[in-house]
């Protein structure tokens, strides 16, 4: 029987260390991470819908606005269902075979950043964070379009709402 080479040489002493260290680390980070997912997602549950829904101009703003639309802050999604600008419903977790108009899907990272008062520059604004690749949008693109400073006073409101 011929022994084949080992693709790895064993690990031992310093080398082992690291190696734990680094798999220590990214247990941190992704504990990091969801920690974060989740003040974020909490976030935008206190201020959507109700801060939308109080704010008369914000709802003037949308008056001819019907649409689904999906966020996605890390891998928390809501579904929005606005109608004549006020969100008449936020769904989390999205039901079985949700259908939506389009999507805006971010890491916590791009939502985190846009949400500090005020962002970084280049984290500013939903198309900055896009061209970053933190940040993606899809679907039928015309309501968000059509409506974009709507969507741009939304999607910032719990900027405003400090995090507890």
């Amino acid at each position: 029987m011929v022994e084949l080479p080992s693709p790895c040489p064993p690990l031992e002493g310093k080398e082992l260390w690291l190696q734990v260290d680094r798999q220590d680390q990214a247990m941190t980070n992704a504990t990091d991470t969801a920690r974060s997912e989740i003040t974020l997602s909490a976030r935008f549950e206190s201020a959507i819908p109700a801060r939308v829904n109080t704010d008369a101009h914000l709802v003037w703003r949308g008056r001819h606005l019907n649409t689904r639309c999906l966020i996605q802050i890390g891998k928390t999604t809501f579904l929005l269902r606005i109608v004549a600008g006020r969100v008449e419903e936020r769904r989390t977790p999205l039901p079985l075979m949700a259908s939506w108009d389009f999507a805006i899907r971010g890491s916590a990272s791009a939502w985190h950043a846009l949400w500090q008062a005020p962002p970084p520059p280049g984290w500013h604004d939903l198309f900055a964070l896009s061209k970053r690749g933190e940040m993606r949008l899809e679907g039928d693109l015309h309501p968000l379009l059509a409506h974009l400073q709507y969507f741009k006073d939304v999607l910032s409101l719990p900027r405003t709402g400090a995090e507890s």
